[in-house]
């Protein structure tokens, strides 16, 4: 890998370096859990559905080395937005349509896949992906008031940190993790947005023994305001809330949500708290995430460009107008500018690139792309800084 550019570690970073090492074992089959309603009552789906998730265990040497994933998949924030999720992705408010899905349905991709091809450092970890259905980033802890009804939201459960939390305590009564030497924490989209909110929390509640870091991908929100084709040059910008649906009435009214819990403690209003799902405040000067973090971010990401404005249509077809090329432009600096502005504890992979996810994509995880240095994949640069986190990498194309 040529395109890293390390930076003197942090003097508040204490996490070990890592050795990864490979032995022959039982290949296993993914399957997936079911959470125990008598036992989890809480932890349940938008339609009260027990909470899921898919496990593989590992292999030889690496099965005590843990990669624990959140799923995304957008959010909803009102009446509206959320009916119209159920009824064009009831996979995203319900376990039910995962019931009688055949095993080849959990196979595992990027990061957790387990080709050694594809995935070399973690195809024989044990792999843990949590299902997301609560439509909240993984961040709510209201009950709904009755039957589940689509069309009425007030039925509604709002329970992510409390499916979160209830998987690690299973996996801790039931499948080995009490006994986990290294764990990876992860998530993509609205996961990666869980990672920033619940990162702290779990740090508390994973084995204390064990080595504990965390990676987010394209959960990093840069606040830049929407795109109008007739704002100003040369960004075509107009004033607008932060985009991804967490505005104070969703959060506090709809999700009775949190956010981080460091810093929701310090929260005193319902925009503070707002604050509290904010990679960019979290991990920023002062902000309440300081343990080792790698945070993959593209700075053209697509599904934030859709939120601000700029046509699916458009982005699908590359062909953009003078204006969303402006914007887009102005978009990606802002991306930079966030990025750059985390604290030392935090690496960073950010290509000039239009897309959303990459590590939970084979062929994305495994993509090379260019930087100042030359060029890396997502896949070396998790590699490397997982084996050394203090010695913080900053890929980010200009």
């Amino acid at each position: 890998m040529t395109g890293s550019i390390p930076i003197t570690p942090a003097s508040s970073c204490t996490t070990s370096n890592a050795t990864i090492t490979h032995s022959a074992g039982a290949v296993n089959a993914a399957q997936i859990i079911f959470l125990d309603s008598a036992r989890y009552p809480k932890a349940v789906c938008n339609d009260g559905s027990p909470g899921a998730y898919v496990l593989l265990p590992g292999s030889g040497a690496a099965a005590s080395r843990w990669v624990i994933s959140l799923q995304g998949g957008s959010e909803c924030g009102d009446q509206a937005s959320c009916a119209a999720r159920a009824a064009s992705d009831p996979q995203f408010v319900s376990s039910v349509p995962y019931r009688n899905l055949p095993p080849a349905a959990f196979q595992l991709n990027g990061i957790q896949s387990s080709s050694p091809n594809v995935n070399p450092d973690f195809y024989d970890a044990t792999q843990v992906r949590a299902i997301y259905c609560s439509s909240d980033y993984w961040s709510g802890a209201k009950t709904g008031t009755g039957a589940f009804n689509a069309n009425d939201v007030s039925t509604w459960n709002f329970q992510g940190h409390a499916i979160l939390t209830a998987i690690l305590a299973d996996l801790k009564a039931n499948h080995g993790l009490s006994n986990a030497s290294e764990i990876l924490f992860t998530g993509e989209s609205a996961g990666g947005i869980g990672v920033y909110v619940n990162v702290n929390t779990v740090a508390t509640l994973v084995p204390g023994t064990a080595r504990f870091v965390a990676a987010s991908d394209a959960g990093f929100v840069n606040g830049a305001n929407n795109f109008s084709a007739s704002g100003s040059p040369p960004d075509y910008t107009v004033p607008s809330p932060p985009a991804g649906g967490v505005q104070p009435g969703t959060v506090i009214a709809l999700w009775n949500g949190s956010g981080d819990s460091v810093c929701a403690s310090k929260a005193t209003t319902p925009a503070a708290q707002v604050g509290c799902y904010s990679g960019a405040q979290l991990l920023g000067a002062g902000g309440t995430i300081t343990l080792p973090m790698l945070v993959s971010e593209a700075q053209k990401d697509t599904v934030q460009l859709t939120k601000n404005g700029i046509p699916q249509a458009d982005i699908d077809s590359g062909n953009f107008t003078v204006a969303e090329s402006g914007y887009i432009s102005y978009f990606a600096s802002k991306m930079r500018s966030g990025l750059s502005n985390t604290n030392a504890n935090v690496s960073i992979f950010s290509p000039d690139e239009l897309l959303h996810t990459e590590a939970n994509a084979d062929m994305l995880f495994n993509t090379s792309y260019s930087f100042s240095n030359g060029t890396s994949t997502l896949r070396q640069v998790v590699g490397s800084w997982y084996k050394s986190p203090c010695t913080v990498q900053r890929d980010i194309a200009n």
